[in-house]
C-alpha cells in the first residue's frame, strides 16, 4: 500500500471566468483517433454539473490546468455512477495520459480505478474516494477532510447554543463517504452537549428535497432551532420552505461547500453558517499533480492532498464573496 500523508495546501489564484455548457469540452484537436503523439491529455469526469460546487471546481480546475499548457477533457456525468464510469472508459480509449474524476460513488466508482489501473494510468479523485485506491500506487486524492466539515457545523452549534437545542440533520446518500465522515465529526462535535438530534433525513443533498422535506418537519415537529445540511443546495431549499412559512428567523440553517449562493444566503441573513470547501486551492492543486506527472513525476511518489474547510457566517462573508 503506498504511504502518504495529507500535505496543507495554500495560496489561491485570482478568480476565474465562468465557464458554459455541461457537455464534453474537449480542449484541442486531437481528432477521431485520440490525441496527438505530441500532446499531454488529462480526462476529467465531473459527478454533476447541477451541483454548483462541483460546477465552480470543474470550471478552475479547467481554466488552471489549460493555464500550464495541458490538455484536459472535461464530461459530466450527471450524477450518474455507471455514465461517470463509461465516461472514464472513453477516456482511456481515447488515449489520455491521466484519469480524474469528482468520484461519484465510493464503491460504485471502483470499476473506474480498476481501469486506469489495468491501463497503468494515475487516477486523481477529487473531493471524495474511492473504495481501494491507497492499494494502487497511482492514486492520488485531493480534496478537504469531510470529518472536518461536519465538526465545523457541530462547534458553531456549540457556539451558537450553548444552553442546548434541537436541530434537524439533512443529508445525502447513506452509502457515500462524504456522508459518514460529515455525520461523524458532527457526532463527536457535538458529544456531552445538550445539543439533540430529533431526526435524520435524506435529502441527496437536493435543493428540491431539502425544500420539500423541510416543508413537512415543520407540519410534523412542534419546534426546532436549527436545520443542518450536508451540502449548500440542500440548505438553500431549506431557506426557501422557511422564508415561505415565515420561520425564517426563528430557525438556523446550516450548510456544506461555501457556493457562491450560499455566500450570497448569508450575506442576505438567509443562511446561517456554512462550511467552506476551497475549490480554487483544490483546483490549483489539481493542476500542479498533472503538470508534475507530465514531467515525469512518479505518481507514487505524490502526496495526497488536503485543503482545510473555513466557518463562513455573516461576521467574516464578505471576505470569500467575489
Amino acid at each position: 500500500m503506498k504511504k502518504k500523508s495529507a500535505v496543507m495546501v495554500a495560496g489561491i489564484m485570482a478568480c476565474m471566468t465562468v465557464m458554459t455548457g455541461c457537455g464534453t469540452d474537449k480542449t484541442g484537436d486531437t481528432g477521431d483517433t485520440g490525441k496527438k503523439s505530441e500532446e499531454y491529455l488529462v480526462g476529467f469526469a465531473n459527478n454533476s454539473d447541477t451541483y454548483n460546487y462541483c460546477a465552480k471546481f470543474r470550471t478552475y480546475l479547467k481554466e488552471m490546468t489549460e493555464a500550464k499548457g495541458i490538455d484536459i477533457t472535461v464530461t459530466d456525468a450527471g450524477g450518474d455512477t455507471n455514465v461517470q464510469n463509461g465516461q472514464i472508459d472513453d477516456f482511456i480509449v481515447q488515449n489520455v495520459n491521466v484519469v480524474s474524476a469528482i468520484s461519484n460513488d465510493l464503491d460504485g466508482s471502483i470499476p473506474a480505478l480498476e481501469a486506469a489501473k489495468s491501463a497503468g494510468l494515475p487516477y486523481i479523485s477529487f473531493l471524495t474516494s474511492v473504495s481501494g485506491g491507497d492499494d494502487y500506487d497511482g492514486y492520488i486524492y485531493v480534496g478537504s477532510p469531510n470529518y472536518d466539515a461536519g465538526k465545523a457545523q457541530g462547534k458553531y452549534l456549540r457556539e451558537a447554543f450553548p444552553e442546548g437545542a434541537s436541530i434537524l440533520y439533512f443529508t445525502g446518500a447513506p452509502n457515500d463517504q462524504q456522508y459518514i465522515d460529515r455525520k461523524q465529526g458532527l457526532a463527536d462535535a457535538l458529544k456531552d452537549s445538550n445539543i439533540t438530534i430529533l431526526g435524520e433525513y435524506n435529502v441527496e443533498n437536493a435543493k428540491d428535497l431539502g425544500m420539500s422535506t423541510a416543508d413537512d418537519c415543520l407540519l410534523s415537529y412542534d419546534s426546532f432551532d436549527a436545520i443542518v445540511c450536508q451540502n449548500d443546495d440542500a440548505a438553500l431549499g431549506v431557506v426557501e420552505a422557511l422564508k415561505s412559512a415565515g420561520k425564517q428567523d426563528s430557525i438556523q440553517v446550516l450548510g456544506v461547500d461555501g457556493s457562491d449562493d450560499a455566500l450570497e444566503s448569508i450575506k442576505n441573513g438567509e443562511m446561517t453558517m456554512t462550511s467552506l470547501q476551497d475549490a480554487k486551492a483544490q483546483a490549483e492543486a489539481g493542476a500542479q499533480i498533472f503538470e508534475d506527472l507530465k514531467n515525469g513525476t512518479d505518481p507514487a511518489d505524490i502526496e495526497d492532498v488536503s485543503i482545510p474547510f473555513k466557518i463562513v457566517t455573516a461576521e467574516n462573508v464578505d471576505e470569500y464573496l467575489k
